[in-house]
């Protein structure tokens, strides 16, 4: 990761959309899960995001299992079926394909805070762009052919026609599986940019943008994402792993798409530690699951991965002062008393 650069996340609705589309390769999709980096219980998750280096292997994996023209029509039903209409939610009455593209800058960032698609002229001739640092990976390449079909199907959608851009551009050394899944032999591929884009035209960008009868955006005044400082996409990024089992700052780098020295180094810039973000996330964790009538200390302890309620209760001990049953009881003495109250 570069200097300053936050951790690529992806909300985890979104993930589950990917995910599911596992179950038309393999059966059993938990071992692939495994195997991609994800949490077993993704899809039961309360967490709000995942780490999106995963879900990248994800992308990979499936390619593995299916044809190019196979995999790309199934990456586009998702696009235009549940990408794009949730997308749409963001958007703000755009009179133009151009104005909707504008608003699309703070949408997608929405779905991953660390996003950023632009509208760029090259030579007089405006390109709708992806900027993501580059790399060279076969979960980058799928990541960056879905990033593409979602534009296509984005201008498609706005524009009402089956519209293929004249030129595209992609980081990636090579496009032949992009050209693959286009099947357009009239569009020329440029590998090995400094960014993907696809090439759009003025005309295009005044074409009039018509929302769905029936589509309701959301409140104007929560339309703008929250700016995320690179240690909460941190903890972001780590909840889903740090809540449920222990995990070394080696395997946390992993996930991050970066190295131990180098997460190191960045926590200890903004005053923190490995240490201290997995403690706190387990704290968090704890008390959360401590609010819940339905789980015994003992259920807690081993939803946490810890080895029994003793070795819980001196950890969140040390963290707060006080063991975890006597949190417990502050909490329910705040509540109204219920008959037959739930299980320490």
């Amino acid at each position: 990761m570069n200097q300053g650069q936050l951790v690529p996340l992806i909300k985890t609705v979104h993930a589950a959309t990917l995910i599911e589309m596992l179950k038309h390769f393999e059966a059993d999709i938990y071992p692939l899960l495994k195997t991609a980096g994800l949490p077993e219980d993704i899809l039961q998750t309360h967490h709000e995001f995942v780490p999106e280096s995963p879900i990248k292997h994800l992308l990979a994996m499936m390619a593995e299992r299916a044809d190019p023209d196979h995999y790309g029509n199934l990456l586009r039903t998702a696009i235009r079926e549940y990408f794009i209409p949730k997308m749409l939610r963001h958007l703000h009455n755009p009179k133009s394909i151009g104005e909707a593209i504008e608003q699309m800058q703070t949408a997608v960032q929405h779905d991953s805070p660390s996003a950023k698609v632009s509208l760029e002229y090259f030579n007089d001739t405006p390109w709708f762009c992806r900027h993501k640092p580059k790399e060279v990976s076969e979960g980058f390449l799928w990541a960056e052919i879905f990033a593409i079909l979602f534009l296509i199907e984005f201008i498609r959608f706005a524009s009402k026609t089956q519209w293929q851009p004249g030129c595209i551009a992609v980081q990636s050394p090579n496009a032949d599986k992009l050209a693959e899944i286009l099947n357009s032999p009239d569009t020329v591929l440029y590998s090995n940019r400094s960014l993907a884009a696809i090439e759009l035209s003025n005309d295009l960008l005044a074409m009039p943008f018509n929302l769905p009868v029936r589509f309701t955006p959301v409140d104007k005044q929560a339309n703008d994402p929250k700016p995320l400082s690179y240690v909460e996409t941190v903890y972001l990024a780590l909840a889903p792993y740090l809540s449920r089992q222990a995990l070394s700052i080696q395997q946390a780098a992993v996930l991050m798409n970066t190295s131990p020295r180098t997460l190191q180094r960045r926590l200890s810039g903004e005053n923190t530690s490995y240490k201290s973000i997995r403690e706190n996330i387990m704290l968090a964790t704890a008390c959360q699951l401590m609010e819940n009538r339905q789980y015994s200390l003992t259920d807690i302890a081993s939803e946490l991965g810890y080895a029994d309620i003793a070795h819980f209760s001196r950890a969140f001990k040390k963290l707060t002062g006080f063991p975890p049953k006597d949190y417990r009881k502050r909490f329910r003495s705040k509540e109204q008393p219920l008959a037959n109250s739930s299980r320490e």
